[in-house]
């Protein structure tokens, strides 16, 4: 994984050492992108009636926890915390948080990286995704603050590869950017932030050569931080709004809209969501003193979609209702610096909801830890470390290695 340098003002341990998978939506709507083009022949088994005509939605909710290497540690649990510019996927009021150490009327973060993901049952749809040529992850993302106010940008982009019929592999893309404005209120005890967020898919050849047409879509996201008296305690809220593509179908033969013999969704969709976080850090922790302790709680609400299927169901042209209710997930993470100034650990759990009938819900275990390397006096005084995290349920690992910054 390559990783790019943050400033080391932030806390966000893991903004210069993003290297998880990141949106839900990318994945999704990618990969229906790729059905457009692959061949029958990659279809799953799936056992229901069979699509007829475009009057279906694709659902590309999220299920298993995606952002930053210490978000996935720590459970997802990450909207009462909000810090640095990979909070951007989880409270847009991390955009203009502050912690004490952030002095400076001019600070900002940014950060760099790719990876790859493999899952044997990524949606947890009881079936095996189609077996892709490669799927790599890339992140990007700038925020400034100045005085109270915050500015940023967080994009996230996945490339699906499978080899194409002429011989040339074709990709599949999806961008999705976070765009976030905040800023800090009574004495920096509570701050606001206010976002939008676009989604844009397209299909492109190695020659990056677009040969199919676009889908994408446009929504909004409200956070609040609370940190009263500006102590150990932070409690977070955080509303996304639904996202669908603007694009409509031009259906005016009767016959449904098909691409290589796919019955291809009205609109693909992605439902609201709204979440509650908590979180208590401190220098000295209550039963370690001297050794600095986090621990954060999140409960994220997923709204319900409306005829609607998953990825796997596009593939094999058969319906398998997804999000037909609405949904919560709890989340929990806690962080130890078992060796002050050198080594942390992190443990993590959620609970992932199933969001397909007969299929049952997955709980997550998480972990990781961040050690500190070695010192560069380039471009600045700089504490490296190297962050390792694993996330683990039924049907589904996901382990990152990381380099970035170490934070005191």
């Amino acid at each position: 994984m390559n990783e790019g340098p943050s400033r080391p003002r932030q806390r966000d341990r893991d903004a210069g050492c993003a290297a998880s998978v990141f949106s839900a939506l990318n994945s999704r709507t990618a990969v229906f992108l790729m059905a457009l083009s692959v061949c029958a022949g990659a279809r799953g088994e799936i056992d229901g009636p069979p699509i007829v005509d475009n009057n279906y939605n694709l659902d590309v909710r999220q299920g298993p926890v995606l952002g930053s290497a210490r978000q996935v540690a720590l459970g997802g649990a990450y909207i009462g915390l909000a810090e640095g510019i990979t909070s951007l996927n989880s409270n847009p009021a991390g955009v203009a948080y502050r912690l004490d150490r952030s002095t400076t009327k001019f600070d900002w973060d940014w950060t760099a990286g790719t990876s790859n993901l493999k899952s044997n049952d990524f949606d947890n749809n009881g079936q095996s995704p189609p077996d892709y040529k490669s799927h790599r992850v890339r992140s990007l993302g700038l925020m400034g603050q100045y005085g109270p106010w915050g500015l940023g940008i967080l994009n996230s982009g996945e490339i699906l590869s499978l080899k194409g019929r002429t011989g040339v592999d074709d990709e599949y893309v999806l961008s999705v950017t976070s765009v976030a404005l905040g800023r800090q209120f009574l004495d920096r005890e509570l701050t606001i932030g206010v976002g939008l967020r676009a989604t844009m898919t397209k299909l492109r050849t190695q020659r990056l050569d677009p040969s199919l047409g676009k889908l994408s879509g446009t929504g909004w996201e409200v956070g609040a931080l609370w940190n009263p008296g500006r102590g150990p305690f932070r409690l977070g809220a955080a509303y996304t709004s639904s996202i669908s593509s603007d694009q409509s179908l031009n259906n005016t033969g009767g016959s449904p809209v098909t691409v290589n013999g796919l019955i291809v969704p009205q609109q693909v969709v992605l439902p609201a969501s709204f979440g509650l976080g908590m979180s208590y850090a401190v220098d000295s922790a209550p039963f370690w003193p001297s050794h600095k302790w986090l621990v954060a709680a999140d409960l994220l609400f997923t709204g319900k979609s409306t005829n609607a299927v998953g990825v796997e169901s596009v593939l094999a042209q058969k319906i398998q209702p997804v999000g037909t209710r609405d949904t919560v997930s709890v989340r929990l993470g806690s962080e130890l610096e078992v060796m002050p100034g050198r080594l942390r650990l992190r443990v993590g759990t959620y609970y992932e909801p199933s969001y397909y009938e007969g299929v049952p819900s997955r709980t997550h275990l998480t972990g990781g830890f961040e050690v500190r390397m070695f010192h560069t006096s380039y471009f600045g005084e700089h504490d490296w470390s190297l962050t390792g995290t694993v996330d683990s349920a039924r049907d589904y690992l996901n382990v990152l290695v990381a380099l970035g910054f170490w934070y005191y």
